[in-house]
């Protein structure tokens, strides 16, 4: 903060006190706006094929793993909704699986199905209008959890508002006419569902569930609509949703033209055979299992060091580990205490192995360069180290680990091949203390297994095993004809990415990461 007002003079410094003042208009809360209970399915609906896989104490789960298969859920959820869509956010894209998943909320709004769409404000950057004019239906109801004030840049706002700006709602769910919900580690974005052309493509996992399960997930979504910090878009943008009938009309307009440009998008064949595959291959895509939801409070933006029920329940689980446990975790920060932790499983029996990313795929080179101070560590206590390759290949044809660009951005954690999680939760500090997560605890070892086997089994084609070489640290790589390299260095890195690494690694940045 200092060094920017030197640098600007006296206008930044009078911008930045007028920034850490900054308060919105005052307003009344709305009132208390609980879920709506479930209506029954319509007869021989994708909704009514799932549901009546699961009994009432049991979850009917379909795991999600390959990007077009979760957006076509996500079309499916939209487009079956009879009564109510809530969905929660943290970064909702204006690209081309954007506008798709906007139209079909905007269709079943038209339907008359109440859209509550939060998002957190790190998501609406650069998209005031298209929500403020989406937020004019009279049946999307738009709020933006911790919201920036609109008169100052965003950038200034990290430093006057330090601790409070920075700290950020990481979910995400949907949940139809809550009898159906989605959770996992992806946002709203082409990056996440295959879609995105000669860029990176994010892996990662969602779980599709019905059952007792989904009213948990859609408790959690109250909690955090009514909550304080989730402010009414039309407060924040200052803006009346009655006031400009014809900016919905234009934005719809302009929707359907889009659509229609693009109707013979690559993408649209590929949504098509995974829609058909989801709804016709039911019988073999259900597990049969116990889920429960695990969600943090949302007022944990607001409180130092603030307890995460996420992480509390994750680590209840390893603390049950009698054989394996497998940790995948984009970003991937230990500190001290959760090495020595993992050490204690090591020591009492339990393999314990990390797939993470390696300097060349990660899409966030500052958490790497924190990340790197703890791999000799792991490595002496006897933790399994895997950094996954940015250029792939996999077995399973157009998995995103085929991917020649693919970055890692599962959060999950498989026990003894009985348990499962997946959410939104890194193995990190942000996580941990800052950000609020959430995520589904899953017993069923058919499930757990198949994430294994995706996930695990073919760990060597598709990831680095790090090894200590005396006090040196090499990365082996197995290739498909049997021979091995070792490389002394990150490999496939640039020498640009290295020297980001090495200097980020000098900067005090490990607990905001």
């Amino acid at each position: 903060m200092l060094r920017i007002c030197l640098k600007q003079g006296l206008p930044a410094l009078i911008i930045l006190a007028l920034a850490a003042c900054a308060r919105f208009p005052q307003y009344s809360h709305p009132a208390y706006e609980p879920h709506l209970q479930a209506p029954a399915p319509a007869a021989g609906s994708v909704l009514d094929t799932l549901l009546h896989q699961s009994d009432p104490q049991a979850c009917g789960l379909v795991l999600l793993e390959r990007g077009a298969d979760a957006f076509s859920a996500r079309l499916l959820l939209a487009s079956e909704a009879r009564q109510s869509l809530d969905l929660q956010y943290y970064l909702f894209h204006n690209d081309l699986t954007g506008k798709l998943f906007a139209w079909m909320l905007l269709q079943a709004a038209d339907r008359g199905v109440r859209v509550r769409l939060l998002l957190d404000d790190m998501a609406s950057s650069g998209s005031d209008d298209y929500i403020r004019l989406l937020n004019r239906h009279p049946n999307i109801h738009i709020r933006l959890f911790n919201p920036f004030e609109r008169e100052y840049p965003r950038e200034m706002q990290f430093i006057t508002r330090y601790g409070i700006s920075t700290r950020r709602m990481h979910n995400k769910s949907m949940v139809a006419d809550n009898l159906i919900a989605v959770v996992g580690g992806r946002n709203i974005g082409d990056e996440y569902f295959d879609a995105a052309r000669n860029a990176v493509i994010f892996g990662d996992l969602d779980v599709l569930a019905a059952g007792p399960v989904v009213d948990d997930v859609s408790t959690s979504f109250d909690n955090y609509w009514n909550s304080e910090l989730a402010v009414p878009a039309e407060v924040v943008l200052d803006d009346d949703p009655a006031q400009d009938k014809n900016g919905l009309e234009s934005v719809r307009h302009w929707l359907e033209e889009w659509i229609a440009t693009h109707a013979g998008h690559p993408y649209g064949k590929i949504l098509r055979q995974s829609t058909a595959q989801l709804t016709s291959n039911y019988q073999q895509l259900i597990h049969r299992g116990r889920a429960f939801v695990v969600a943090d409070n949302p007022r944990k933006v607001t409180a130092d060091h603030a307890v995460s029920p996420v992480l509390h329940n994750v680590v209840q689980l390893l603390d049950n580990a009698t054989d394996r446990v497998m940790l995948i975790s984009p970003y991937f920060i230990p500190g001290g205490d959760t090495v020595q932790y993992l050490a204690s499983l090591v020591q009492r029996g339990v393999r314990v192995e990390v797939l993470t990313n390696s300097l060349a795929s990660t899409d966030v080179p500052a958490v790497h360069s924190a990340y790197k101070q703890y791999r000799r560590a792991l490595l002496k206590a006897g933790i399994i180290l895997w950094e996954l390759k940015p250029g792939a290949a996999d077995p399973l044809k157009s998995h995103w680990l085929g991917s020649s660009s693919a970055s890692l951005h599962a959060k999950a954690a498989i026990v003894d091949q009985q348990y499962l999680f997946i959410g939104s939760m890194n193995l990190d500090p942000r996580s941990a203390q800052q950000n609020t997560e959430m995520g589904m605890l899953i017993k069923q070892p058919q499930m757990a297994g198949d994430v294994s086997r995706v996930l695990v089994d073919n760990l060597p084609d598709y990831a680095y095993q790090l090894q200590l070489s005396g006090d040196r640290i090499e990365w082996l790589e197995r290739r498909r004809n049997g021979n091995e390299k070792r490389y002394s260095s990150d490999p496939e890195a640039s020498l640009w990415r290295q020297l980001q690494s090495w200097v980020l690694g000098f900067m005090p940045l490990e607990s905001d990461l």
